[in-house]
Protein backbone atom coordinates (compact mmCIF):
# COMPACT_ATOMS: atom_id res chain seq x y z
CA UNK A 1 0.00 0.00 0.00
CA UNK A 2 1.54 3.17 -1.28
CA UNK A 3 -0.02 6.91 -1.79
CA UNK A 4 -1.39 8.15 -4.96
CA UNK A 5 -1.77 12.09 -6.22
CA UNK A 6 -4.99 12.11 -4.71
CA UNK A 7 -4.31 10.07 -1.52
CA UNK A 8 -1.84 12.75 -0.86
CA UNK A 9 -3.66 15.67 -1.18
CA UNK A 10 -6.81 14.41 1.24
CA UNK A 11 -3.82 13.53 3.84
CA UNK A 12 -2.75 16.88 4.33
CA UNK A 13 -5.96 18.51 3.57
CA UNK A 14 -7.40 16.65 6.65
CA UNK A 15 -4.50 17.35 8.65
CA UNK A 16 -4.10 21.33 7.89
CA UNK A 17 -0.94 20.51 6.51
CA UNK A 18 0.73 21.93 3.36
CA UNK A 19 4.49 20.98 2.26
CA UNK A 20 6.84 23.14 3.24
CA UNK A 21 9.39 25.49 1.35
CA UNK A 22 11.60 25.54 4.02
CA UNK A 23 12.30 21.87 4.73
CA UNK A 24 12.18 21.12 0.76
CA UNK A 25 9.10 18.95 1.12
CA UNK A 26 8.13 17.37 -2.23
CA UNK A 27 6.18 14.38 -1.28
CA UNK A 28 6.39 11.50 -4.36
CA UNK A 29 2.63 10.43 -5.25
CA UNK A 30 3.40 7.75 -7.54
CA UNK A 31 3.04 4.25 -6.45
CA UNK A 32 4.84 2.76 -9.25
CA UNK A 33 8.34 4.93 -8.38
CA UNK A 34 8.21 4.39 -5.02
CA UNK A 35 7.78 0.35 -5.32
CA UNK A 36 10.80 1.12 -8.22
CA UNK A 37 13.32 2.60 -5.88
CA UNK A 38 12.38 -0.23 -3.11
CA UNK A 39 13.53 -2.83 -5.63
CA UNK A 40 16.78 -1.14 -6.63
CA UNK A 41 17.08 -0.64 -2.87
CA UNK A 42 17.87 -4.54 -2.85
CA UNK A 43 16.65 -4.99 0.64
CA UNK A 44 14.31 -7.70 1.95
CA UNK A 45 13.88 -9.80 5.15
CA UNK A 46 16.80 -9.73 7.63
CA UNK A 47 18.30 -6.59 6.76
CA UNK A 48 18.43 -2.39 7.97
CA UNK A 49 16.98 0.15 6.46
CA UNK A 50 17.37 3.92 7.51
CA UNK A 51 14.68 5.63 5.43
CA UNK A 52 15.42 9.88 5.65
CA UNK A 53 12.45 12.64 5.28
CA UNK A 54 10.05 9.97 5.08
CA UNK A 55 7.16 12.69 5.11
CA UNK A 56 3.54 10.93 4.71
CA UNK A 57 5.07 7.39 4.18
CA UNK A 58 4.99 6.91 0.61
CA UNK A 59 8.44 5.50 0.07
CA UNK A 60 8.18 4.14 4.13
CA UNK A 61 5.25 1.43 2.94
CA UNK A 62 6.75 0.53 -0.42
CA UNK A 63 10.09 -0.12 2.06
CA UNK A 64 8.05 -2.26 4.73
CA UNK A 65 6.57 -4.42 1.36
CA UNK A 66 10.01 -5.70 1.29
CA UNK A 67 10.18 -7.17 4.76
CA UNK A 68 13.43 -5.05 5.75
CA UNK A 69 13.61 -3.78 8.99
CA UNK A 70 12.83 0.11 8.72
CA UNK A 71 13.92 3.39 10.75
CA UNK A 72 11.90 6.17 9.63
CA UNK A 73 13.15 9.28 10.27
CA UNK A 74 11.24 12.41 9.74
CA UNK A 75 12.31 16.56 10.70
CA UNK A 76 9.16 17.39 10.56
CA UNK A 77 6.55 17.81 13.77
CA UNK A 78 3.64 18.52 12.51
CA UNK A 79 3.98 15.71 9.49
CA UNK A 80 5.49 13.14 12.23
CA UNK A 81 1.98 12.20 13.76
CA UNK A 82 0.48 11.88 10.41
CA UNK A 83 3.59 9.17 9.50
CA UNK A 84 2.70 7.29 12.43
CA UNK A 85 -0.89 6.69 12.25
CA UNK A 86 -0.36 6.01 8.67
CA UNK A 87 1.73 3.04 9.78
CA UNK A 88 -0.21 2.11 12.16
CA UNK A 89 -3.08 1.53 10.19
CA UNK A 90 -1.06 -0.53 7.35
CA UNK A 91 -1.27 -3.07 10.37
CA UNK A 92 0.76 -6.18 10.30
CA UNK A 93 1.99 -4.65 6.90
CA UNK A 94 4.14 -1.93 8.40
CA UNK A 95 5.03 -3.88 11.76
CA UNK A 96 8.47 -3.54 10.83
CA UNK A 97 8.35 0.46 10.66
CA UNK A 98 9.83 2.32 13.76
CA UNK A 99 9.37 6.75 12.93
CA UNK A 100 11.60 8.44 14.46
CA UNK A 101 11.71 12.08 14.85
CA UNK A 102 14.82 13.83 14.47
CA UNK A 103 16.91 16.12 12.08
CA UNK A 104 18.98 13.97 9.72
CA UNK A 105 21.64 16.34 9.86
CA UNK A 106 21.94 16.92 13.87
CA UNK A 107 20.97 13.54 15.15
CA UNK A 108 23.84 11.10 16.61
CA UNK A 109 23.40 7.92 14.38
CA UNK A 110 24.44 5.74 17.09
CA UNK A 111 21.54 6.53 18.88
CA UNK A 112 19.62 6.37 15.68
CA UNK A 113 20.90 3.32 14.68
CA UNK A 114 22.60 0.09 15.86
CA UNK A 115 26.51 0.60 15.13
CA UNK A 116 26.47 -3.38 15.44
CA UNK A 117 23.91 -4.75 13.42
CA UNK A 118 25.31 -7.54 10.75
CA UNK A 119 25.88 -6.53 7.32
CA UNK A 120 25.56 -2.63 8.18
CA UNK A 121 22.66 -0.60 7.16
CA UNK A 122 20.99 0.71 3.27
CA UNK A 123 20.29 4.67 3.58
CA UNK A 124 16.90 5.33 1.12
CA UNK A 125 15.60 8.38 1.00
CA UNK A 126 14.35 11.24 -1.21
CA UNK A 127 16.49 14.19 0.08
CA UNK A 128 15.27 17.32 0.07
CA UNK A 129 17.22 19.34 -2.72
CA UNK A 130 18.84 21.84 0.01
CA UNK A 131 19.97 19.25 2.09
CA UNK A 132 21.22 16.52 -0.48
CA UNK A 133 24.75 17.00 -0.66
CA UNK A 134 26.01 17.88 3.14
CA UNK A 135 23.70 15.08 4.28
CA UNK A 136 25.31 12.12 1.86
CA UNK A 137 29.37 13.43 2.82
CA UNK A 138 28.26 13.66 6.67
CA UNK A 139 27.34 9.45 6.65
CA UNK A 140 30.12 8.41 4.05
CA UNK A 141 32.49 10.62 6.57
CA UNK A 142 31.29 9.82 9.90
CA UNK A 143 29.05 6.67 9.85
CA UNK A 144 30.84 3.78 8.55
CA UNK A 145 27.98 1.52 9.49
CA UNK A 146 25.84 2.45 6.54
CA UNK A 147 27.16 0.18 3.98
CA UNK A 148 24.84 1.36 1.06
CA UNK A 149 22.94 4.58 -0.05
CA UNK A 150 20.54 5.12 -2.11
CA UNK A 151 19.06 8.75 -2.40
CA UNK A 152 16.21 10.47 -4.78
CA UNK A 153 18.62 13.98 -5.56
CA UNK A 154 18.85 16.39 -8.27
CA UNK A 155 20.14 15.53 -11.47
CA UNK A 156 22.87 17.52 -11.23
CA UNK A 157 23.68 16.42 -7.78
CA UNK A 158 23.77 12.67 -8.72
CA UNK A 159 25.73 13.49 -12.07
CA UNK A 160 28.62 15.09 -9.52
CA UNK A 161 28.28 12.31 -7.10
CA UNK A 162 29.25 9.55 -9.84
CA UNK A 163 31.61 11.46 -12.08
CA UNK A 164 34.97 10.47 -13.14
CA UNK A 165 38.07 12.02 -13.95
CA UNK A 166 37.72 14.32 -16.71
CA UNK A 167 34.15 14.95 -16.94
CA UNK A 168 32.54 18.38 -16.71
CA UNK A 169 30.88 17.33 -13.59
CA UNK A 170 33.76 15.88 -11.43
CA UNK A 171 34.44 17.75 -8.57
CA UNK A 172 35.47 17.60 -4.86
CA UNK A 173 32.13 15.25 -4.04
CA UNK A 174 32.72 13.25 -7.03
CA UNK A 175 36.54 12.18 -4.85
CA UNK A 176 34.52 12.58 -1.77
CA UNK A 177 32.23 9.62 -3.35
CA UNK A 178 35.14 7.19 -5.52
CA UNK A 179 37.04 7.54 -1.97
CA UNK A 180 34.41 6.42 -0.23
CA UNK A 181 32.94 3.89 -2.00
CA UNK A 182 31.37 3.54 -5.71
CA UNK A 183 28.54 5.71 -6.96
CA UNK A 184 26.55 5.07 -9.98
CA UNK A 185 22.74 6.81 -11.52
CA UNK A 186 20.60 3.98 -10.99
CA UNK A 187 17.08 5.97 -12.73
CA UNK A 188 15.63 9.30 -13.51
CA UNK A 189 12.94 10.16 -11.80
CA UNK A 190 10.40 13.00 -13.31
CA UNK A 191 9.18 16.22 -11.96
CA UNK A 192 5.52 14.76 -12.76
CA UNK A 193 5.64 12.37 -9.75
CA UNK A 194 6.36 14.78 -6.85
CA UNK A 195 3.81 17.05 -5.33
CA UNK A 196 4.29 19.84 -5.19
CA UNK A 197 6.46 19.35 -8.80
CA UNK A 198 9.78 20.64 -8.66
CA UNK A 199 11.40 23.05 -11.10
CA UNK A 200 14.45 20.16 -11.49
CA UNK A 201 15.05 17.09 -12.42
CA UNK A 202 15.64 14.30 -10.19
CA UNK A 203 17.95 11.09 -10.28
CA UNK A 204 19.06 8.06 -7.86
CA UNK A 205 22.11 8.14 -6.76
CA UNK A 206 23.50 4.79 -5.25
CA UNK A 207 27.32 4.44 -3.23
CA UNK A 208 28.72 1.06 -2.38
CA UNK A 209 30.57 1.76 0.45
CA UNK A 210 34.36 0.50 0.29
CA UNK A 211 35.80 -1.02 3.13
CA UNK A 212 38.69 -0.07 3.50
CA UNK A 213 38.82 3.26 1.46
CA UNK A 214 40.33 3.86 -1.85
CA UNK A 215 43.58 5.21 -0.41
CA UNK A 216 45.05 5.80 2.77
CA UNK A 217 44.19 9.62 3.93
Amino acid sequence: MTHSRPAIRELLLDHGLAPRRDLGQNFVTDPNTVRRIAELARVGPGDHVVEIGAGLGSLTLALAETGADVTAVEIDRGVVPVLRQIVTDAGPAAANVTVVEANAMEVDWNELIDPGVVGGWTLVANLPYNVGTPLVCDVLDGVPHVTRILVMVQREVAERFAASPGDSQYGAISVKAAYWGRARIVGHVPATVFFPSPNVESALVEITRRTPPAADP
